[in-house]
């Protein structure tokens, strides 16, 4: 399968960014029905999609408020690409744009996102982490950079 463009999103990425957080975040935050749940989920984050024969199937978001403290909120691919490596480019591409102070949480229970953050070089902090209306969560820092204070 060829690799995916990873490039900023546009308004007109709205569409299938919506749908894919429809179908790939449902487990997460329930039904997604709408582009403003969408645009009120990414509110003033940085998001990159990747794109396939000019079709959008994933897209990361990232909040950008705290920098250099760089959080991943959103990385979702259309269930129809999952397994293709397009996850773990979208992850590569924000690495490489916001760089090494990035961090996200996840669900302890999401033994999924758990092992793909993990075999990306990614290190969970057992100091850090809780409990949301999602259920248990732990903070994931890229490579153990720790915040800059």
């Amino acid at each position: 399968m060829m690799p995916a463009t990873v490039r900023p999103f546009a308004q007109a990425d709205t569409p299938c960014c919506t749908a894919i957080l429809a179908l790939a975040g449902r487990d997460t935050f329930g039904p997604v029905a709408n582009a403003a749940a969408f645009t009120t989920a990414t509110q003033g984050e940085a998001i990159l999609v990747a794109e396939r024969d000019g079709i959008v199937i994933g897209f990361a978001a990232v909040h950008t408020g705290d920098a250099p403290d760089y959080f991943l909120h959103h990385l979702y691919v259309h269930p129809a690409h999952s397994g293709q490596g397009i996850g773990a480019q979208l992850l590569a591409a924000v690495v490489a744009r916001f760089g090494p102070h990035l961090s996200l949480k996840t669900q302890l229970g999401n033994t999924g996102a758990r092992r793909f953050y993990a075999r990306a070089g990614w290190v969970e902090d057992a100091g850090d982490g809780g409990v949301d209306i999602l259920g248990a969560w732990i903070r994931v820092r890229y490579r153990a950079a720790p915040p800059v204070r």
